[in-house]
């Protein structure tokens, strides 16, 4: 005889999917301080080149 999952099917389905969009939350909200943090490096990097090419050049911007 087969059984039909009963209460054990019924409430693995939510909590699985729970799960899964806790887990999605938790990718997005990682990924949106990785682009930050990008942003931020790219920022301090390009004024960095922008201060040794006014160095370099003479150059000065008030």
């Amino acid at each position: 005889m087969q059984s039909s999952g009963g209460l054990i099917g019924e409430c693995a389905v939510p909590r699985i999917n729970g799960f899964l969009m806790s887990f999605l939350d938790v990718l997005r909200s990682l990924a949106e301080q990785v682009a930050l943090v990008v942003r931020l490096i790219i920022g301090g990097v390009s004024t960095l080149v922008d201060k040794r090419a006014d160095d370099r050049t003479g150059l000065r911007w008030a």
